[in-house]
């Protein structure tokens, strides 16, 4: 009899995880496929009440955490990430992200160091670590990270920034030579491929910035400024219109 009883409780505790799995990915698809930021986060916290272990919640929510501007809570998605799946460089990339963002640059960089080691063909984190060590004040790092992510290639929104995150980094050492030629590559581009809004607004931020040194030319600042306001305004004539407020 005793044995029949186990076994029943061991039954009923194995439906019931089971139950909650499924129940647990109902919410986590949810969450994919709402088009509400707050919702999403919803759907995917009720999915990791039955499932802590679900790493795909922690993640998505983590991302949208992320473009919310809520660092700290992206942070603790993605170390939780990192716990469940531990040889994901994406995750570490994104740690590394948050951290940047919060202006913690070593846990930054030793994070998105943990990304390269895992993947050392990911661009974007090269890119991402060298402005971590720009803002580190290791201008010298920045540069060869920079160059490393422009040899790697990727997508163009990614090539431009890390132009400009080395020009910047030139800046910073007095080459300014080489920040304007950089600053130059960049602006060419961003106006020959459709990047979006905010990275030519970043560009032409950091062009004006750098005509303190010897100019990337006030021509040229306009010239990029002028690319940022046709992009605008082609996104302002293009862009859909949602059905809700997401």
């Amino acid at each position: 009899m005793k044995e029949i009883t186990v076994a029943t409780l061991v039954y009923l505790c194995l439906t019931a995880t089971v139950a909650w799995g499924q129940e647990a990915m109902e919410f986590y698809n949810r969450g994919l496929k709402s088009s509400l930021a707050y919702k999403k986060i919803e759907y995917f916290t009720m999915a990791l009440e039955l499932n802590p272990k679900l790493s795909a919640a922690y993640e998505k929510r983590g991302m949208v955490y992320y473009y919310k501007g809520k660092y700290n809570r992206a942070i603790q998605d993605f170390l939780k990430v990192t716990e469940l799946k531990p040889f994901e460089p994406e995750a570490y990339r994104m740690l590394g992200l948050g951290y940047v963002k919060t202006g913690n640059f070593d846990e930054a960089i030793a994070n998105l160091t943990r990304a390269l080691e895992l993947d050392p063909e990911l661009a974007s984190a090269y890119f991402q670590r060298a402005e971590a060590y720009r803002l580190q004040g290791m201008a010298a790092a920045a540069i060869r990270d920079s160059t490393k992510a422009i040899e790697l290639g990727g997508s163009e929104q990614f090539i431009v920034r890390a132009y400009a995150t080395r020009a910047k980094s030139y800046r910073d050492l007095g080459q300014s030579e080489a920040a304007n030629a950089d600053f130059k590559m960049a602006s060419r581009i961003a106006s020959e491929y459709y990047i979006d809004n905010s990275a030519l607004v970043l560009l032409a931020e950091q062009s004006a910035e750098s005509s303190r040194l010897e100019r990337v030319g006030w021509i040229g600042i306009f010239g990029i400024i002028a690319v940022v306001f046709v992009v605008i305004f082609r996104l302002v004539l293009s862009a859909p219109k949602k059905d809700d407020g997401g």
